[in-house]
């Protein structure tokens, strides 16, 4: 799992963990974040504390390792 820091760096940044690049402000690339199921695509919109790191380390196993 990762740090709270370390989320918040990687929602700002411009690079998904696919490689891809993504929109600042957004967990992942389109793609990626149009592969998960809706359940974890709302569960993501969820605030920092309150449940978005378990959305986040559940949608990462669903798409795989990162590269």
């Amino acid at each position: 799992m990762k740090s709270t820091r370390e989320m918040v760096d990687e929602l700002r940044g411009t690079k998904c963990i696919c490689g891809k690049p993504k929109k600042s402000k957004r967990t992942f690339c389109f793609a990626c974040y149009h592969s998960l199921p809706a359940s974890l695509q709302k569960d993501l919109y969820n605030r920092i504390g309150e449940g978005y790191e378990q959305a986040y380390d559940a949608s990462v196993a669903y798409l795989g390792p990162a590269k």
